[in-house]
């Protein structure tokens, strides 16, 4: 009996010490609680970064970037799921054709940034997507620190519930791209860059592959657009045509520009080009972007570049973007003659 009573008075005072800890762990859950979210938005941002001049700037964008992020979450996990009726992302309007999309949560991801920004930095400007739409994109001026923003790339991609859509902030001073910050919610992946400071991936520093690689063995990424007259029909078509006829591993068209030049950057894609016909890329498809690959240590090109020593101009509608020099020449000199 005593044994049993032994037995039973440890049993009962285990029962104490769990409960006493477990009530610990909570309690310095709650007390540290705020602390955790306040340090949250640094995980991704790696120390190197954190050491450059716009290191605010970075914080901020990551925090923006996190909130648009949650936006867009919901709804992409609950596509196709009876879960979906839950979320309203109504089409706004079409831009430049009824396949141009535009959904409210464009329009509030871009309203959130903007008014964060603002905030933050009133006196710098801010070019966004959605504001712009069909009207002409504003220059950016050299004497003023500006942003330039897609509150969704791959707005089609995310109507339909595919995960290859993201936000895209990009910071420019001296009219030069400086910080990207590009977030892909659906695959949690995080692409970070500052200008001499490197570039990462989910707080992984990336770097373009340093093996030599031809075009017949290499993965190619294109886009489309929304080009759709006759002739711009049969220069796309014609340029993958010849791509194909001269040997390449796989073509890929994924719809979401920021996130394909990404993939370039960490050699997920080799090699990637859009704007054969009339509509290509605008500044906020290539603003972030260009400051990760060029930070991985791509190649990044306008389709027409007609002189090696230009910087890529953000207003250009073509772009090519290749783990090496040859690569990039390679696939321009396969697709060069159906370039309109």
């Amino acid at each position: 009996m005593a044994s049993k009573q032994g037995l039973s008075a440890a049993a009962g005072a285990a029962a104490v010490t769990a409960l006493t800890a477990a009530a610990f762990v909570s309690i310095d859950y709650y007390l540290n609680r705020n602390k955790l979210q306040k340090d949250n938005e640094n995980l991704f941002i790696p120390k190197e970064l954190l050491q450059s001049p716009y290191a605010d700037e970075l914080r901020l964008a990551v925090r923006l970037a996190k909130r648009a992020g949650a936006n867009m979450a919901g709804y992409l996990d609950a596509r196709g799921t009876v879960e979906e009726s839950k979320f309203d992302i109504g089409i706004v309007n079409s831009k430049s054709s009824d396949i141009d999309l535009v959904t409210s949560i464009d329009v509030e991801n871009e309203r959130l940034v903007t008014q964060g920004i603002r905030a933050a930095f009133p006196t710098h400007d801010v070019i966004g997507e959605e504001a712009v739409g069909t009207g002409s994109i504003p220059d950016l001026r050299r004497h003023v620190p500006t942003w330039i923003i897609d509150p969704i790339d791959g707005t089609t991609n995310f109507s339909q519930g595919l995960h290859v859509t993201c936000v895209s902030i990009g910071f420019c001073v001296d009219g030069e791209p400086v910080m990207g910050v590009i977030y892909a919610p659906a695959a949690s992946e995080w692409y970070l860059a500052v200008r001499s400071h490197g570039a990462f991936r989910n707080g992984v520093r990336i770097s373009v592959p340093k093996k030599e690689k031809k075009l017949n063995s290499s993965i190619v990424g294109c886009a489309y657009g929304h080009a759709r007259e006759e002739k711009e029909i049969y220069a796309m078509t014609s340029a993958i045509a010849n791509l194909l006829r001269h040997g390449c591993g796989a073509i890929r068209q994924m719809g979401s520009t920021c996130l394909e030049l990404c993939y370039v950057a960490t050699g997920k894609l080799d090699v990637f080009y859009g704007g054969v016909a009339s509509e290509g890329g605008k500044p906020w498809d290539y603003c972030a972007a260009l400051v990760v690959c060029r930070e991985a240590g791509c190649i990044m090109e306008t389709l027409r570049q007609e002189s090696l020593d230009l910087p890529f101009d953000l207003y250009n509608q073509s772009v090519i973007c290749g783990i090496s020099r040859e690569l990039v020449d390679e696939t321009r000199s396969v697709i060069a003659k159906y370039i309109l």
